[in-house]
């Protein structure tokens, strides 16, 4: 059955350059959510837990009950509501809005997530003394205060003016509440923008996996997705490879092989408007099945991609959306060095 690999040593490469660049191992908060971005959630838990990291960020719930056995000293938990306060103390859940915030039994855990520009989730400015008095009200447990950049990717202005908005809201609420709470906002590619030091904690996530183009290609990918042969066959002239009969042979005594990866393990369909080859040199031929895709030759096993910015640009997409789509029934397998 075909399988990933997940790069150890890559891995702790990535960890080893955000480290660095924040201060500390210490600073770092990986980003495990949607199966740690098609990774593996235990895999990378585990990798992250023997490293050293402290912190980490899940989607939900389910999410960090996985994760809980890694002994991570804080699990933020970005969309989850919680039932009743009787959670995990390392369990930190965040307010993404006024009405959310009102539904959380007293002596929840929480992180105020602030909307500094992105127009999406959390507290808004003119909601803040509101937010305060319902954290007071409700003896909740204010952990941190943290927003989240729309491009610090991209732009600069906007990522500086995110900033400023963010850091008023910060020295607002500290006015009111009497004791220390973490502050946060930089994720992978805003952490090469603004001053670390001002800041308990960075939210790393794609950045982590091996991505991201401020970090001037000292990031290596850590995921590469492998298909094992189904089988192979002989064909000669004008036959035809897969569904439509798209592709056709264009000389006798031409092997071929099918490998069992496909759009329905989340390798995304192309069909005969699209050259896509593998790392192997190799022409995916004709349409991408559910189960399987169909190159020349007769190797055991191949590598489909160690690379997702490739296949992004094929289909006009995000590396996030080809990792996140990867299935999670895919064995997943850690190795020292790929």
């Amino acid at each position: 059955m075909g399988f990933i690999k997940l790069n150890k040593q890559a891995f702790y490469n990535n960890l080893d350059y955000y480290s660095h660049l924040l201060g500390g191992i210490d600073k770092v908060c990986i980003v495990l959510k949607d199966n740690a971005y098609g990774h593996g959630l235990e895999e990378i838990s585990n990798l992250s837990y023997l490293y050293g990291v402290q912190h980490c960020m899940v989607r939900n719930l389910q999410e960090a009950s996985i994760v809980s056995q890694y002994n991570f000293h804080t699990i933020l938990i970005l969309y989850d509501k919680p039932a009743n306060n009787t959670y995990p103390s390392n369990y930190i859940f965040a307010v993404n809005s006024i009405e959310n915030l009102k539904t959380y039994p007293s002596g929840t855990c929480i992180e105020l997530k602030f909307d500094s520009g992105m127009s999406r989730n959390g507290i808004q400015f003119n909601q803040l003394d509101e937010a305060i008095d319902i954290i007071k009200q409700k003896q909740l447990k204010l952990y941190g205060v943290f927003t989240h950049f729309c491009c610090a990717d991209e732009n600069n202005d906007k990522t500086i003016s995110q900033e400023s908005l963010f850091l008023d809201c910060v020295e607002q609420i500290k006015q009111i509440i009497p004791y220390n709470f973490r502050i946060h906002c930089a994720n992978s590619a805003a952490v090469h923008k603004i001053d670390n030091n001002k800041y308990d904690i960075a939210r790393i996530g794609i950045g982590i996996y091996g991505y991201c183009t401020l970090a001037k290609n000292k990031l290596q990918p850590v995921l590469s997705l492998w298909g094992e042969r189904i089988s192979t066959r002989v064909l000669n002239s004008n036959d035809c490879i897969g569904y439509g009969a798209t592709y056709h042979v264009e000389s006798d005594n031409f092997i071929v092989s099918n490998y069992d990866i496909g759009y329905g393990d989340g390798l995304f369909r192309v069909d005969e408007t699209q050259k896509v080859f593998l790392p192997n040199k190799k022409q995916i031929l004709g349409r991408i099945s559910m189960d399987s895709f169909s190159i020349q030759g007769k190797e055991e096993c191949v590598c489909v991609f160690d690379d997702a910015n490739y296949l992004a640009k094929i289909h006009n997409t995000v590396n996030y959306e080809i990792l996140t789509h990867l299935s999670s029934y895919i064995k997943r397998y850690i190795k020292e060095n790929i």
